[in-house]
């Protein structure tokens, strides 16, 4: 549902998540470069791991038994020449708010609104933006405060800017990249645990065209994520969190509403260079049919670290640059009438699974 809750967005790293959970907020973004006009995916990551063992320095976990502790940045570029660049930094280099979202460490800051920094490495990129978050996807009752006090769930997620404006610029390597509202594709979301979920699929985007009216849908956005989320420290598969945003109405298919009967299935593959992510979700009144590609080669694998200090043995794929189409139904018992046929460009993607 289009519910947004800031509150998600707080640092939830407190009690047991405090010594062992990651928080890490997510943002992606397109420019245009000032003198090329050529388009570009930028992505911004912040990250903080077990800040209650935290010190001046970075804690890293590479010594035996020991928990890593630390502020990531991570950012960069999806593409065929793409990048990643990170930043690392003690916990007590860093200054958070109490009551609201602010983050400042070193040359990175981070707020509801605005992200600001800078990374040097094999590139220099720096970045200065404001957000204005239109569209969220609430995911109700499992990220709820009930359900996080008892924290049965290894990882939760909240999407406050499913649809979200940014407007400022990127400056890579000396060259500058515009960011403006109505070309960005801009989305923003916060992901919070103790471990990953694996399998684990994402999918995300606000650039779409009607094959309906033939119009693109200039205030529709879409979330799709979904696997095998563990609860109690049981697996549950095939569990779909997807929301479509579409015509000014939400239309949603999620597990953690069990009366609404939702179900999914899912495959990600690799086909003549390119990964394929094939969703079918539907619940009582909704359905829809996912078919979303990205070349190989315009995808990342990340490295990334889990709170009890091991990095991942999974493969975890992520790119920017997805393509497809979304058939969205409504759905009446065994009946299925299509609503419309969506075509997807610049489409957010990730997968973790097995190698």
């Amino acid at each position: 549902m289009n519910k947004h809750d800031i509150k998600r967005n707080l640092p939830m790293l407190t009690g047991k998540l405090g010594r062992s959970g990651y928080d890490r907020w997510c943002h992606s973004f397109t420019g245009i470069n000032r003198e090329t006009g050529k388009k570009k995916s930028f992505f911004v990551e912040y990250c903080i791991m077990n800040p209650e063992l935290g010190g001046k320095e970075p804690i890293m976990g590479d010594k035996q038994y020991q928990k890593p502790s630390y502020l990531l940045v991570r950012a960069g570029a999806w593409g065929k020449k793409g990048f990643s660049l990170k930043q690392y930094y003690g916990i007590e280099e860093m200054e958070v708010a109490g009551t609201f979202l602010k983050i400042t460490a070193g040359e990175c800051f981070l707020s509801e609104n605005n992200i600001w920094g800078r990374i040097k490495g094999d590139h220099t990129m720096m970045w200065s933006l404001r957000m204005d978050k239109k569209v969220a996807f609430h995911i109700g009752y499992s990220a709820s405060k009930p359900i996080r006090e008892i924290n049965p769930i290894d990882m939760y997620w909240h999407a406050e800017g499913m649809r979200t404006r940014f407007e400022g610029s990127v400056t890579l390597d000396g060259s500058v990249y515009d960011v403006a509202p109505n070309t960005c594709n801009g989305y923003a979301d916060k992901k919070w645990g103790r471990n990953f979920t694996c399998p684990w699929f994402w999918l995300y985007g606000s650039q779409m065209k009607s094959q309906k009216t033939g119009k693109v849908l200039e205030k529709s956005a879409f979330a799709i994520g979904g696997g095998n989320p563990v609860v109690w420290g049981i697996p549950l598969r095939n569990k779909p969190f997807a929301d479509v945003y579409y015509e000014g109405k939400n239309r949603e298919i999620n597990y953690s509403a069990p009366w609404t009967f939702a179900r999914m299935n899912y495959a990600v593959g690799m086909k003549r260079g390119r990964v394929l992510w094939h969703i079918k979700a539907r619940n009582l009144t909704t359905a829809m049919e996912i078919k979303i590609s990205c070349r190989e080669d315009e995808l990342q694998e990340v490295e990334y670290q889990a709170p009890d200090g091991t990095w991942n043995r999974d493969l975890m794929l992520s790119g920017g640059t997805g393509k497809g189409e979304i058939l969205l139904y409504r759905r009446n018992g065994r009946k299925y009438t299509l609503l419309d046929r969506l075509f997807v460009k610049g489409a957010g993607c990730e997968y973790t699974g097995k190698r």
